[in-house]
């Protein structure tokens, strides 16, 4: 049977870190609790008559506490809409069979059974490969702790065998060169610290990285050249 809705009554002694804030959802979360830190991973648990649940992407189909899904957020500080673009907010504005209506955040997450919400990634930005499932930002986090990287970009890449295979842009500190010997040390560190299946099948070198009006890396420019290539 499906659990009940997580809802937070009253308030909590809090931090003042704060939480990741939906850009659908607006601030839909209280800020996780300094004082317990297996928590300090989570995004912290929802403001008062805020609801949320996980579902199984593409369904509204809730899934069991500790199994990834898309987090859908319900309550008073969620959007209206999107201006003068009604299919998109058909699809990320959804009545379920509660009577609610829920948002469908495209993040992907999971909730403990404490009603504490960890996020995990942007799920067009998963890749699969395998038929396992890869977080980019994770990969991203790895490379990014070795001593010659200044920035990196991972993305998943099309192969008639695994779906997707994992490729990792890279862009190396002042001072290093992107020489043969340099990728082969960067992959030798990234067997050491990344899961087999996740392990990137190439990383090439660029002087930069394009970016969004924002300053964030533009992937979706790395998707689109290496699947024309």
């Amino acid at each position: 049977s499906s659990r009940p809705l997580q809802r937070v009554k009253g308030t909590l002694n809090t931090s003042r870190q704060l939480s990741r804030a939906l850009e659908e959802g607006t601030s839909a979360m209280v800020p996780r609790m300094a004082w317990y830190a297996p928590m300090m991973a989570s995004r912290g648990i929802p403001f008062p008559d805020t609801y949320y649940k996980i579902v199984k992407p593409g369904t509204q189909e809730e899934v069991p506490y500790g199994e990834e899904g898309e987090i859908c957020l319900s309550g008073p500080t969620v959007m209206l809409e999107y201006v003068n673009h009604p299919e998109e907010t058909a699809q990320t504005k959804q009545t379920h069979a509660d009577g609610l209506t829920w948002i469908h955040t495209g993040d992907l997450g999971m909730m403990d059974e404490d009603g504490f919400i960890y996020f995990r990634q942007r799920i067009k930005r998963m890749i699969v490969t395998n038929g396992y499932n890869v977080y980019p930002s994770q990969l991203e986090n790895i490379l990014e702790g070795h001593e010659y990287v200044h920035l990196s970009c991972v993305i998943g890449v099309k192969d008639p065998i695994k779906m997707q295979r994992v490729k990792a842009f890279v862009v190396l500190k002042p001072g290093y060169v992107p020489t043969e010997a340099c990728k082969q040390e960067l992959m030798e560190y990234c067997r050491k610290h990344i899961a087999k299946y996740a392990m990137p099948s190439d990383i090439e070198f660029r002087d930069e990285l394009p970016k969004t009006l924002v300053g964030k890396v533009a992937y979706r420019c790395l998707l689109y050249t290496s699947d024309a290539a």
